[in-house]
This record gives C-alpha cells, sequence and structure tokens, in this order.
C-alpha cells in the first residue's frame, strides 16, 4: 500500500459517519417533533443542550489526546459507538409521547459524542498525512465530508414513509456511524501509516516555514532587482 493509502482508507470511512453528524441535529428534530410530539420550543431546548454539551465533549477528546488515554483510532471510534448507542437508546425506549421525558436523558451524551469526535477524528488524519501533501489530504477530507450528506436524510425520508414511522428511521445515523466505525477498523493500521510516513514529516510545512521561505524569497528579489543594469 502507498503512504497515502491509509489516510485514503480514513477519509472513506469519513465520509460516511460525518454524514451522520451533520445530519443528527436535523433528523432528531424531526423526530422529537414528529415521533415524540413535541413543541418547537422544546426543540429549541433540545438542540441547546445538544450543543452546549458539545463543548465538554471537544475539551475531553482534547485531554484524552493529550493523555494518551486512548490511541488515536480507538477515540474516534469510542465517539461513533457513544452515538450510536444513544440513538439504538432512543429508538429502543423513546418512541411515543409517553416516554418523550427520556429525551432529555439522551441528549447530553449524543452532543458530547458529537463533539468528542470532530477533534479526535483530527488527531487522526493528521497522524497520517505524508509531508508535503497536506494541502492535497486537507482538501480531500473537506471534500469527502460532502460526499454523502445528503444519503442520511434521503434514507430517512424513504424509511419514515414506508413504515409510516419515524422510530426506526432515527437508526440512519447509526447505520452510517457504524459502516464508517467498520471502515476505520478493518481498513486503517494507524501504526503502519505512521510508520509509513516518517520519513516525510521533515516536509511538512509550517506557517513560520512558508514565512521564512517568502522572506528569503524576497531579499534574493530585492537583490536581483538592486544588481539589474
Amino acid at each position: 500500500m502507498s503512504r497515502r493509502g491509509e489516510s485514503v482508507d480514513l477519509h472513506t470511512g469519513y465520509a460516511f459517519w460525518e454524514s451522520s453528524n451533520t445530519a443528527v441535529v436535523s433528523l432528531t428534530g424531526a423526530y422529537v417533533l414528529e415521533q415524540l410530539g413535541m413543541t418547537a420550543f422544546d426543540f429549541i431546548i433540545i438542540a441547546l443542550l445538544f450543543v452546549v454539551c458539545a463543548i465538554p465533549g471537544a475539551l475531553a477528546s482534547i485531554k484524552i489526546a493529550d493523555k494518551e488515554w486512548l490511541s488515536l483510532k480507538s477515540s474516534v471510534a469510542g465517539s461513533l459507538v457513544l452515538s450510536s448507542v444513544c440513538l439504538f437508546f432512543v429508538c429502543a425506549f423513546v418512541h411515543s409521547s409517553e416516554t418523550r421525558g427520556i429525551i432529555y436523558a439522551v441528549v447530553p451524551f449524543l452532543g458530547f459524542a458529537n463533539g468528542w469526535v470532530y477533534p479526535a477524528q483530527r488527531n487522526l488524519l493528521v497522524a497520517l498525512i505524508p509531508g508535503g501533501c497536506e494541502a492535497e489530504m486537507m482538501g480531500f477530507f473537506q471534500f469527502s465530508s460532502s460526499i454523502f450528506s445528503w444519503a442520511p436524510a434521503v434514507l430517512f425520508l424513504a424509511m419514515s414513509e414506508s413504515l409510516g414511522s419515524l422510530r426506526f428511521a432515527i437508526l440512519v445515523c447509526p447505520l452510517f456511524w457504524l459502516i464508517g466505525l467498520a471502515t476505520l477498523l478493518i481498513g486503517v493500521d494507524v501504526e503502519k501509516g505512521v510508520a509509513e510516513v516518517a520519513d516525510t514529516l521533515h516536509l511538512r510545512v509550517h506557517q513560520d516555514d512558508g514565512a521564512g521561505a517568502g522572506s528569503k524569497r524576497a531579499e534574493t528579489e530585492l537583490v536581483v532587482l538592486s544588481t539589474s543594469p
């Protein structure tokens, strides 16, 4: 496998799980309003709770990486598993107006997992990028996030129409999370990827390096101009 192989496999998994990361709020909103019969104000509170709880999730993700409590791959996997468990729980136990109050106990964990995944996936990506390919790989990373962005909503709508209920349609998000997770676990060998890019790290472009190169280039041009007849 080429040096870019592990990074490409990561991007493939990322394309799946990121589609659910971006769709979870809108699909959960439809679930809350239609399946649970809650009000728009209730959804606003739930959305705010989700966003607020994403903050400690992101901070915890950074702490996990700093302290090396989990490996880079395990940290991403943990966030995806937590997100999936939350929505499996919702499908099993929070599916009617009688049980709708339980949603307030689930959303903090879902928000925490959403905050956790973003630093974790970027830490993993950076570890696997060959030196000198940063712009290429980050561009591919951004592109990958939009490949399947339409898919969860379309599948959610199709399932809700065919089943006449949103209860099982909400499992669309765990479906994409778990496909991405399987791709990560099966296709990405982090240790091998890190070893393969190790001898390219000197090619990494840093801001200071770029500024220095620019200054040297400017100085060279000035010398050429000053010595021109």
